[in-house]
């Protein structure tokens, strides 16, 4: 992984551990693979820690200089993901929301639309 802050790995049904240097990565090859999911995680930008994906939401910013260009962090909801928006500028996602933008043009789901791609049962990788 280039830069761990914008990490992700894939725990297949098998046991496989496949990491992605970008969450975007690892979306793209979800849309693909959904039926070999066990797990999905994802690096806080902020605080380094693994985190299940479909409980983290992210900051899509062209400020962000992500390894594969998606512009993709997956923070932790709080103070701190709301100062970095501030900072950086850009639109928070929830998982459906970077799950459809892995099919589509890099902007946000029209409201109301919901991405299929959801991480199964989690446990500490």
């Amino acid at each position: 992984i280039a830069d761990p802050r914008f990490g992700a790995e894939v725990v297949t049904r098998n046991g496989k551990v496949l990491a992605f240097d970008d969450v975007g990565c690892m979306a793209a090859w979800l849309r693909e693979n959904a039926a070999q999911l066990s797990q999905a995680w994802v690096m806080d930008f902020v605080d380094h820690a693994w985190m299940p994906a479909d409980s983290a939401i992210y900051l899509r910013s062209d400020a962000l200089r992500t390894p594969m260009a998606s512009g993709l962090a997956a923070l932790r909801q709080g103070p701190e993901s709301d100062s970095l928006r501030a900072s950086l500028g850009g639109e928070i996602l929830s998982w459906a929301g970077v799950a459809w933008m892995s099919g589509q043009s890099r902007r946000a789901p029209p409201l109301g639309e919901q991405a299929s791609l959801q991480p199964g049962p989690t446990a500490p990788p």
